[in-house]
């Protein structure tokens, strides 16, 4: 068995109950009654020193004492014997244990001590660990109910498809509850609380890993393994299961609502979608898209493209399933001739033949025209997928209409898919055809077409993103850098930059004392100038810049304005000198970096000046990334158009910035060890070439 090795995790042949309880509504207890009323076929355990036995069954005083293999442990004693009960089982060889216990770091010092041992406990004693703090898994196919709460009570979940983990366990399962009424069946559901050792991000990879998992999702409130998000995507469009995250915590209340929860560190939501957007992972904020999603991915079909057929029985639902369609980047294309012309044969004079096509209600008193409406519709080859909009039509016309659209579902590759709202107490017959058949059934059009299209999404991500691969970042190098924290003047940065061969303006730094007019005889103006010093970040604010000066006596003059403005304000500053700067033109742009502590550097890139502030027209990528990714920041901006020139403005040079961006990201990454945050702004992009400006680093 390698640590990838999740089956006897989700597949064990015995479980140990270490601090198992006479009390079967304690939280020591109830594991012991779900896996009873689950069915669970393996041997069950009792580990606990203060009984020989317990219902029924021999109780051991420890793990090691067992004597036969255990493939996972639950673990439920109080937190000061967590770390303890851990090393017993590295003794017994038990490779796998989910912890129930809360009482660590979400409780302040005391807790972060104790899960610090545990951690350490577990990576000596070579037990992978889910928890501590969680409400438990259930791996439905084997019959693991390792849990408790509500859940524990829920012991005949659907069998499905579906695998997710969730750092609530509460919110988690209520999820997974809903999910269930909706008809989506379940595979492996594991609550990972504090995540102190098996991290969300590598469950979803164990999952799409699984034969029998063909969707996962995970809702999250932070991670520490944030950066294998990435992996985790990558993953997902090579096999081809969609991952779907509902990332929580998002604004100021509920990043303080997570602090004082599972305690896992917030990252920054506009962060986590650029990890999305990169690596082909789903954003989803409810239930509902999880479900719609579920039972279009459950058919098993690919969308080819964007280009949506609709039938309906009425014309409002078709007039509401284009709206949506059109808002979610679907396309509805024209039938081509020979479909309309025989939808014409077929369809009333008083519906349409033009996609959405209305077919009528009027069309289900013959079950065989339906049908051949299906089959003309399913050929047309300008249709990569068809929605059928039956209204809520109920009892015995629904069940033939399920008949026709299994028949014609039957003979083609395309998805078809069914918005359809009849009552299953008057269509029980319709509905368990449709769903024998895999037919996803879904109560509105509006939510059938934003499903269609994540199902149209993912098709073109594993293409559009599926070879991309980030480039090593191992450029050589070699900066003379101060030792610890520091936030390094513009020139200091400018040079810093310079030295990855990112473009800065051409212009000379002038020391203290030092004759101005020998240190920029090659330059030339129009000048600007900028009094350099570490202490000083925000030059502007405290009159530390000249701008447009037209030759070197401005130039000298402004110098000694900027040091003497600088001096006043800032009288405890250290100055270094000045910069003298051949002034840039073009399209404003700022690029900057953040290394953040889950997804470590991370390049953003947005409009220049104050459409920054006021719009905040921002975008984000986790560096190393490579030029595609680059050109897709520059696309994602709202001012894009800029770019291309307007009101008589020249386009600029996208590609030089893109590949600036490119530089940027193996930089920062290169320096991630030293790097806490860089702005590079303003950026000039003209009309031959993308230049820096200015620069601030900032070192930790």
């Amino acid at each position: 068995m390698t640590a990838t090795d999740f089956s006897p995790l989700f597949s064990p042949k015995s479980i140990a109950l270490i601090g198992a309880s006479q009390d079967l509504t304690r939280i020591s207890g109830q594991p012991l009654k779900a896996l009873r009323a689950a069915g669970y076929k393996g041997q069950i355990h009792l580990v606990n020193p203060k009984y020989p036995e317990l219902h029924g069954q021999k109780c051991f005083p420890s793990a090691e004492s067992i004597g036969l293999p255990v493939d996972m442990a639950i673990v439920a004693v109080p937190a000061p014997g967590v770390a303890a009960a851990i090393r017993d089982c590295g003794k017994a060889k038990i490779k796998f244990a989910v912890v129930l216990t809360a009482g660590f770091r979400e409780t302040g010092v005391g807790g972060v001590a104790m899960e610090a041992e545990l951690k350490r406990a577990a990576h000596e004693a070579g037990v992978r660990m889910i928890g501590p703090n969680c409400q438990g898994m259930v791996a439905v196919p084997s019959r693991v109910w390792a849990c408790f709460g509500s859940i524990s009570e829920e012991v005949d979940l659907t069998e499905g498809e579906v695998s997710c983990v969730f750092q609530s366990g509460g919110f988690g399962y209520a999820i997974v509850n809903l999910a269930e009424l909706q008809g989506v069946g379940f595979r492996n559901c594991v609550s990972s609380g504090n995540e102190t050792d098996l991290t969300a991000p590598e469950l979803l990879e164990a999952f799409l890993d699984d034969p029998g998992t063909k969707m996962a999702f995970a809702v999250i409130e932070g991670t520490p393994d944030a950066r294998r998000l990435l992996d985790v995507g990558a993953k997902s469009l090579a096999n081809g299961k969609p991952v779907l995250i509902w990332k929580s915590a998002n604004t100021e209340a509920g990043a303080k609502a997570a602090a004082s929860h599972t305690a896992n560190m917030t990252g920054r939501a506009d962060l986590f979608r650029a990890a999305f957007r990169q690596s082909g992972l789903i954003e989803v904020d409810d239930v509902e898209p999880i479900v719609d999603i579920a039972k279009l991915v459950a058919q098993g079909r690919r969308a080819k493209g964007r280009r949506m057929g609709a039938l309906s029985i009425s014309g409002g639902s078709g007039i509401v399933f284009a709206d949506r369609c059109v808002r979610e980047g679907l396309t509805l294309p024209p039938f081509s001739e020979t479909t309309v012309a025989a939808l014409r044969k077929i369809i009333p004079a008083f519906g349409s033949s033009e996609n959405p096509a209305d077919v009528t209600a009027g069309i289900f008193n013959d079950m065989g025209l339906l049908t051949k409406t299906l089959e003309i519709v399913l050929q047309d080859p300008g249709i990569d997928q068809l929605a059928i909009l039956l209204a809520s039509i109920p009892g015995a016309p629904a069940a033939k209409a399920a008949e026709a659209i299994v028949a014609a579902a039957a003979k083609t590759d395309k998805p078809v898919h069914l918005a359809w709202s009849g009552r299953r107490s008057k269509s029980e017959a319709a509905y368990c055809i449709l769903e024998a058949a895999k037919v996803p059934i879904i109560p509105t059009p509006v939510r059938l077409a934003q499903a269609a299209a994540v199902l149209a999404r993912f098709e073109e991500d594993r293409v559009r993103l599926g070879g991309r691969k980030a480039p090593v970042a191992s450029m050589s190098v070699t900066l003379k850098l101060p030792a610890g924290a520091a936030t390094l003047s513009e020139a200091e940065s400018k040079d810093v930059l310079a030295a990855y061969g990112i473009a800065v303006t051409r212009e000379a730094f002038v020391p203290e004392g030092a004759s101005l007019l020998a240190k920029v005889a090659k330059l030339s103006p129009p000048f600007a100038v900028k009094v350099v010093s570490r202490d000083i970040a925000h030059k502007s604010d405290v009159g530390g810049v000249k701008l447009g000066l037209g030759d070197v006596l401005g130039a000298e003059d402004a110098a000694r304005e900027v040091v003497a403005n600088a001096r006043r304000a800032k009288p405890d500053a250290k100055i270094d000198g000045v910069l003298v700067a051949e002034m840039a033109a073009g399209l404003e742009v700022l690029i900057g970096v953040v290394n953040d502590p889950g997804f470590g550097p991370t390049v953003a890139l947005g409009l220049g000046g104050v459409l920054t502030e006021v719009l905040r027209d921002v975008t984000y990528r986790i560096a190393p990334f490579g030029i595609e990714d680059a050109r897709d920041m520059i696309g994602e901006l709202k001012g894009a158009r800029l770019f291309a020139g307007y009101r008589g403005q020249p386009a600029v040079d996208t590609e030089a910035l893109a590949k600036m961006l490119v530089q940027v990201a193996a930089m920062a990454f290169q320096m991630k060890d030293r790097l806490a945050e860089m702005d590079i702004n303003p950026v000039f992009v003209g009309p031959k070439g993308a230049v820096a400006a200015d620069a601030l680093v900032v070192l930790k």
